[in-house]
This record gives C-alpha cells, structure tokens and sequence, in this order.
C-alpha cells in the first residue's frame, strides 16, 4: 500500500528540516560578538565567504571573522561582556577566539590579531583576559581603554585607563594610565621607551553634583578641549569624538567635530536614576575619545558625575511653633 504526500507537506517538512539543521550549526558556533555602528565600507570574511560580505549593523560575528575597513570606514565590535573594539579605517582585524570560563563569575577569554591598521579598545574590568596580537607586539589586556597602531612593521599602544602588557622579541614592559609606546619595532627596547601621552581631551561641565529629588530630567552643557597634557594648552586640532558612559538613563550626542581649535560644546540629556538598580552607586562615568586614527597621542577625556540624596525622598513635616520644615527620610 502507498501512502501519499501532499507536495506543501514535503514542503514544510523540509523547511522544518533546514532550520533545524542551522539551528544545529549555530548552536555549534555561537556568535561571539556583533557588528555595530558600521560606516562607510566594510567586509566580513570567513571560510564560507572568502571574498567577504559588506558588513552592516548588527550583523553576527564567529570566531575566526576577518573585519576589513577600507579608506574613511570605520566599525565597532560588541562582545557579549560589553567589551567594544572600534576599528578605524584601513584597518585588518581577527576575531581569533572568544572563550567563557568557568568561573565563579561570568568572564570571557579574548584573542584579536590587528593585521594593520589602528583601533582603540574598551574592555570591561574583571570580566575578561584579552589579548591582542599585532606583527610587532603582543598586548596583554587588563580591564582597559587602550589605543593600537599597527603600520610598516611599527607598532604604537597608549593607555587611558587599566594596564596593559606590551612584549616584542626583544622585551616587555607594562603600561599604566597616561603612558604609551611609540613607533617602535620587534626589536626595541621597550623599558627605555615608555613615555608620558602629550595630550588630553578635557571634559568639562557647570555642574558636577546632580539632584533628582523632583524627578525631572537635566540637561548639561558640555566643553570638550583638546590641551597638551603637561601646559594645558588647547591644541588647534580637529578630529571627531564620541562620547560614551555607563549610566543607563542619559543621551548623548552622536559622534561631533571639534573645531580647527580642538574645541566643541554639546549638550547631554540625564534622567532621573531607577532606585531598583542594586548595581548603581550614585555616580555617573563619561568618556570621551577621539574617533579616527592618528589619535594615539590624545588621553580620553573622563569626568564623573555624582547624585546627591540618592533613593531620599523629600518630606515636609508641619509645626505649631516653626511651620513648615524639610526633613530627609
């Protein structure tokens, strides 16, 4: 006895199939970070695309990802911790691995190769072990905000936050905040040529401490310069910044110019903190960098914000005797 199929049938069961089978794979090769902030061209390349895919926001990235920017692109890489790498243009990145660990916390084991090109990196402290391999040197990466070059067998590291670890055939030598390497080679001697970043951008506001006791949102006015680190002089250089911070309640502007003197001013909507955040203490991190390449030499601006009377409410107690007074409960 035969038994029929309706042709739709065979139809779904084989669409049934197909996704079951890259449901599979997928499990296999999760994703370990995500394209964003795309501009300009840039190409994606693995195995089954060796002449590359046009990158585009929120694409999902696998180990083993190659990440090329062409002239004026730029892209920035998610990882699932929150760590970002921003590559900028003429840039050649690889995503070697990215590894949970089994720990008593959630953290994250990173391998990068910067082919060419330049980046600046942000990884979250504690959550993870990066490194971050170039044809000059291998950087160890301790919870940082850090610039990379890699150009003509020349590498340059800066530092703004954290501490990093630099090596090369000839030696190694750690990075704290506000120094950097530069220009140098497999060869050179690291320990003789660290030095302190000439210069800084500097963030500045009216108002550092913050009350949202009436529950409205605030807006800031921010000044954004450009100085020499040592004098503090403004330095006349244009560039674009982006701004970034880990306060959830704020808007920031997209990415702006400074002017031919190094200096812009911008406006940052905050609104009042959620008092269900057990993570939030009451103070609000802003960073600043400069986004392009050639910008190694620029410590990120960073400024903190402090709200006063947090989870306080305002209560008005009435007197006989004094009227109305204020009391904190």
């Amino acid at each position: 006895m035969r038994i029929y199929f309706p042709f739709k049938y065979l139809f779904i069961i084989f669409l049934f199939s197909l996704s079951s089978a890259q449901g599979s794979a997928q499990s296999e090769n999760p994703a370990i970070a995500t394209l964003l902030n795309v501009d300009g061209a840039v190409k994606v390349f693995n195995e089954k695309s060796p002449k590359g895919r046009q990158g585009s926001h929120g694409m999902l990235l696998f180990a083993g990802n190659k990440i090329l920017t062409s002239a004026k692109s730029k892209s920035t890489v998610e990882y699932r911790d929150g760590s970002r790498v921003r590559l900028f243009q003429n840039s050649t990145l690889v995503l070697n691995l990215s590894e949970e660990q089994t720990t008593n916390k959630r953290t994250f084991k990173f391998q990068l190769t910067l082919k060419s090109g330049s980046l600046r990196g942000r990884f979250v402290k504690g959550l993870q072990r990066t490194k971050i391999r170039t044809p000059t040197a291998l950087i160890g990466i301790k919870g940082t905000s850090v610039r990379i070059s890699e150009n003509n067998n020349k590498a340059t590291v800066s530092l703004t936050e954290g501490q990093v670890e630099v090596s090369n055939l000839y030696s190694s030598t750690t990075l704290n905040p506000g120094q950097w390497l530069t220009d140098f080679d497999r060869n050179t001697d690291l320990t003789q040529n660290v030095t302190q970043i000439p210069n800084l951008l500097s963030l500045k506001t009216a108002e550092y401490e913050l009350d949202f006791r009436n529950a409205k949102s605030k807006q800031l006015d921010f000044s954004v310069q450009l100085q020499n680190s040592i004098s503090g002089k403004s330095i006349t250089r244009s560039g674009q910044v982006i701004f970034e911070s880990d306060y959830k309640n704020i808007r920031l502007p997209k990415r702006f110019l400074l002017n031919d003197r190094g200096f812009a001013r911008v406006l940052i909507g905050l609104d009042p903190p959620s008092l269900t955040d057990p993570e939030f203490k009451g103070l609000i991190t802003i960073r600043a960098f400069m986004d392009g390449e050639g910008f190694d030499d620029v410590t990120e601006g960073h400024l903190v914000l402090k709200i006063l009377n947090l989870g306080r409410k305002r209560t008005l107690l009435l007197d006989p005797d004094k009227g109305v007074s204020k009391k904190e409960d």
